[in-house]
Formats: C-alpha cells, structure tokens, sequence
C-alpha cells in the first residue's frame, strides 16, 4: 500500500514525466521541432483528475520543472523551454477539468454523451489550442514553421492523450489508492490468457509484413474490452505499444515497409493504437455501465426484501 502511494507521489509522478517527456524531446523530433510523439500529458492529467482541484500545484510545479529541463536540455533548447513547459501544464491541467465535467455530467448512464465528449473535447479541442500556441512559440523563439509544427503536435498529443489517458487514469486511480494496478488475484488466470493470447497475435502481426493483419490486434482488443473486466483491457494498449512500437522502430512489421518518413512511421503506429482504443472504448464503457446498473438493481432488491421483511 505506501509503495503504490509513493509512486503517486509529486516526485515520483515528475520523475515519470520526464522520463517520458526525454524519450518524446529526445528520440522523437524528427524534423528538428516539436516532438512527433507526445505521452506526458496524458500521464500528468491522470494524475491531476484523481486529486483536489487545490492540491494540482504540488504535481504541476514540479512536472513543469520536469518539462523544462528536459526541453531545455535535450529539446528545442532554453528559450522555447519555459513557454512550451506552461503550455504542457495548461494542456494537462485542461485534459483533467474536461474528464472530470464530462464524468460528472454524462457518466455513466450516458455513455455515448461521454464518449463523444471524449472525443472531440480531449482528442481535438485541447491539442488545438495548445498546438496553436506551441506553434507560435516555435516561430518565435526558434523561427521553425509553424504549419508543420502546428500538425505534429497536434497528431502527437491528440493521439497520446487518447491512447494513454485512460491507461494512466486507470493506474492512478488505483494507486492513489494504494492498491496496485496489475488485476487482482482472482483474475490472474484470465489475465494470464488474455494478456498472452494478445502478444502471441500482436508478435505474429508484427513481424509480418501484410497491412490487413493490422486489424487482428484491434478487433482483439474490442472483443476483449466488450467480454472481459476493466482491469485486464485498460492494459493491453501498453502491450500493443512495447510489442508493436518496438517492432516498427527496429524494422518489422507492416508499418516499417511503408514508404514514408520514419517519423511519419512513428505518427502512423501512434495512430493505429489510437483507433484501437477509440474503438474499443465505447464497449469498455458500456460493459461497466451495465455492472453499475446490475449492482444498483441488486441493491434495490435487497432494499426491497428487507422492507418487507419488516412488516
């Protein structure tokens, strides 16, 4: 229990965020400018949505030191560095006021409203604007163009927020309560298939070199979102990601034949894993909508029996 709340902590949500925030500034400006892929503001507004609105600053200060540095240093370089950190921070924080007014509107007997919400407010309002702004401090600072910026931070964030949001909400929800976020003992065996069966079918996808077997891991993941519990299914984006990723990165597969730019590769990959989960979302959230209500009717029942046992 304190180890899963400890990694909820500031310093441990920073040093996470730069971790991924390194690997996005580092590994993944292509073309000189913003980075093509973009996770950290999708881990940090995980993070933000399971806290008091008044509690935010302990993570955002030390996650937009994080940002900083890491642009400062191994990015865009010092004079872009703080501008694009507080727009990161005003992404997340965004990201997090948006999940938490959708959920507390639509959720979760409205989930095709919530969705949606999703979608357009999360997935493209959000990285629209921050994208503008993150353009014009590029053409700035640095003179980069701003309409190819504009468009890879759009792609890397939009994309990174929809794949990862609801993996890191997931994760945070359950070690802010000092649970941990792997399933529970008693859905290990199912666990142990699902999670086997989906890196056995994404290896095989992967190391092939037919684009039409891109649809295996997706319609797997929607099947296994609308049959199996959260605790399983919320995960399996990350394995697509270490399987698939990884694979295309060194080569393999039916996204590295492709005849396109290696960063353009990497935006592509980003965008199937995205689909795969716009796709299977809905169902995931249908499924628990239907637990609540099931739990909700047992409740009512068992209200019911002891009234009239009363009398």
């Amino acid at each position: 229990m304190r180890l899963a709340r400890t990694m909820a902590d500031p310093v441990c949500t920073a040093v996470a965020y730069f971790a991924l925030a390194f690997g996005a500034v580092a590994f993944g400006r292509f073309t000189g400018g913003v980075a093509m892929v973009w996770v950290a503001s999708a881990l940090l507004a995980g993070r933000l949505v399971h806290l008091p609105v008044r509690m935010w600053h302990r993570w955002i200060v030390p996650c937009g030191l994080a940002s900083t540095v890491a642009t400062g240093y191994f990015g865009m370089g010092w004079p872009s560095a703080v501008p694009l950190a507080v727009i990161n921070m005003g992404e997340a924080v965004a990201v997090a006021l948006i999940w938490r007014r959708i959920t507390e509107a639509f959720w979760p007997h409205d989930i095709l409203e919530w969705v949606t919400s999703f979608y357009l407010g999360i997935g493209l309002t959000v990285p629209l604007v921050s994208g503008g702004f993150a353009a014009l401090v590029a053409w700035a600072a640095e003179g980069l163009p701003p309409l190819e910026n504009f468009t890879h931070w759009i792609i890397g964030h939009a994309l990174g927020l929809v794949s990862c949001l609801p993996v890191s909400h997931y994760i945070y929800h359950r070690l802010s309560r000092g649970r941990s976020f792997l399933p529970p003992t008693s859905q290990l065996p199912l666990a142990a298939l699902v999670f086997g069966t989906f890196m056995l079918v994404t290896g095989m996808v992967f190391s092939l070199n037919m684009r039409a077997l891109l649809v295996f891991p997706l319609v797997f993941l929607m099947i296994s979102s609308a049959l199996v519990p959260a605790a399983i299914t919320t995960l399996m984006p990350l394995l697509l990601i270490g399987i698939g990723g990884v694979m295309t990165v060194m080569g393999h597969g039916p996204i590295a034949i492709m005849d396109l730019d290696f960063g353009d590769r990497l935006q592509f990959f980003q965008l199937y894993v995205g689909v795969s989960v716009l796709a299977a979302l809905p169902l995931s959230c249908e499924r628990h909508r239907r637990i609540i209500e099931m739990q909700e009717m047992q409740t009512r029942i068992a209200e019911l029996e002891r009234h009239q046992s009363a009398f």
